[in-house]
């Protein structure tokens, strides 16, 4: 959120000048204090105009539901318009809709083809996307190495969630592949980025001892750090070291809050053990009609595990209650159902959110909505570095003293946001002597 709110703040400074589009700024102001919807009005005009950054930005406005309900067929229309100028951000968040058939008819052969494109550009996510499908065999043949090829370009990128994956695969692998120690390092390296699968995962190491020494107090930090960004499992597992005083001290209340939190999260196993809290009045109050509604909840979670546990747990509970209660249970099931439903997509919309240019896979398109922004470039931001761009460079290298050849790159678009940096401490430097 910081680095969108500096982005707004540098754009706002210089539109007193006139020198950038008052909808641009006027939308990642929007942003920056959570109104979605201005922002999308603000923004709208430039995207249909064809600048690929706010085109993405608007699908994923539609997408992640900040806007309200979610609308997949508006995001598939805005970031089809975005990856046909071959903004890699945007080629990414078409394929998973393609994959999952969001807005679209699934088309696994489109989502393959254009996650390959993306991930060749070099752009992290989408390695890390097509590394997934080719773990699980997502549409494309299984193949753990080329998964771990494709986490592992994605990783030295620093990106978390690939740096979690790499460590997954080397707790999974057989024999000689199976590395403790590397699962361990590339775990730590996206739980210090503040990745909770990755923090969760860790947590369990620790708390079992698995490749590194025992650490029951570090394991129940690392679950709650896992849990206060809202991840379900890690939720269930901080709420059993907490029933049960494993590295903490006992406090059945909050454990029973905690699995609380993990069973509206969708977790199985947060259900199970809430129902288990309220069978048994561990932290609540006991109410069996309650514990055979998580139960029943459990029983059709999709995970097999679960759902052997709760239909044995289920047997052994219902006699417990009569007709009455069981319906009343079944009532209750419905109702927590659609309050979870609610529950996972706002857990799941919290991870999309507006993204700066330099985010989206391609140095081009940053370059010119920084040289638009610093007012050596005036037109259409399509990722397409013609003459206009071409001469806007060589002027902004010029002011700034670099070598001059026009060119595109990586350290191009460091320079711009250097630039950016230094008149924001110069422009609040003056406010606060003012």
């Amino acid at each position: 959120m910081r680095r969108f709110i500096r982005l707004a703040v540098f754009v706002a400074a210089y539109s007193a000048a006139g020198i950038v589009h008052a909808q641009y700024l006027d939308g990642w102001d929007a942003v920056g204090s959570g109104n979605f919807e201005e922002a999308r009005s603000a923004w709208l005009d430039n995207a249909y105009a064809g600048d690929v950054d706010l085109q993405f930005n608007m699908g994923l406005l539609h997408e992640s539901g900040l806007l309200g309900l979610a609308d997949h067929e508006a995001a598939v229309r805005w970031y089809r318009s975005a990856a046909a100028r071959g903004l890699p951000a945007a080629q990414n968040r078409l394929a998973l809709l393609a994959l999952d058939g969001l807005g679209m008819d699934t088309d696994a052969d489109l989502a393959t083809e254009l996650l390959i494109e993306a991930a060749e550009s070099g752009f992290a996510p989408a390695q890390y996307n097509l590394a997934l499908a080719y773990e699980r065999g997502d549409h494309l043949p299984g193949d753990t190495d080329l998964a771990s090829l494709w986490y592992h370009r994605a990783a030295v990128q620093g990106l978390a969630e690939a740096q979690y994956g790499l460590g997954r695969l080397f707790v999974a692998a057989e024999g000689s592949g199976n590395d403790p120690g590397q699962a361990l390092a590339w775990y730590q390296a996206a739980a210090e980025a503040g990745l909770a699968e990755a923090e969760n995962n860790l947590g369990l190491m620790y708390e079992w001892g698995d490749g590194v020494a025992k650490d029951l107090t570090a394991a129940g930090t690392l679950y709650r750090r896992a849990a206060d960004q809202g991840l379900a499992v890690a939720q269930n597992n901080l709420g059993i070291m907490l029933q049960y005083g494993r590295g903490v001290e006992i406090n059945p209340v909050s454990a029973a809050i905690w699995y609380r939190a993990a069973a509206m999260g969708g977790s199985p196993f947060g259900q199970i053990n809430l129902a288990t809290a309220y069978a048994n009045g561990i932290g609540v109050d006991q109410d069996l009609t309650e514990a055979y509604a998580w139960i029943l909840l459990a029983r059709v979670s999709g995970d097999p595990a679960a759902e052997e546990v709760a239909a044995e747990y289920a047997r052994r509970l219902a006699p417990r209650l009569d007709l009455e209660a069981r319906r009343s249970a079944i009532e209750r099931a419905k109702t927590h159902r659609d309050e979870i439903t609610v529950e996972v997509a706002h857990r799941q919309s919290v991870r999309l959110w507006p993204r700066p240019i330099e985010d989206l896979g391609s140095p081009a398109a940053a370059t010119q909505r920084y040289l638009v922004v610093l007012g050596y470039l005036h037109g259409v931001i399509d990722g397409i570095p013609g003459p206009a761009t071409r001469t806007a460079i060589e002027r902004y290298q010029r002011d700034q003293g670099l070598d001059v050849d026009g060119r595109v790159s990586e350290e191009l678009v460091a320079s711009l946001v250097e630039t950016a940096t230094k008149f924001i401490v110069t422009r609040d430097t003056n406010d606060n002597q003012n």
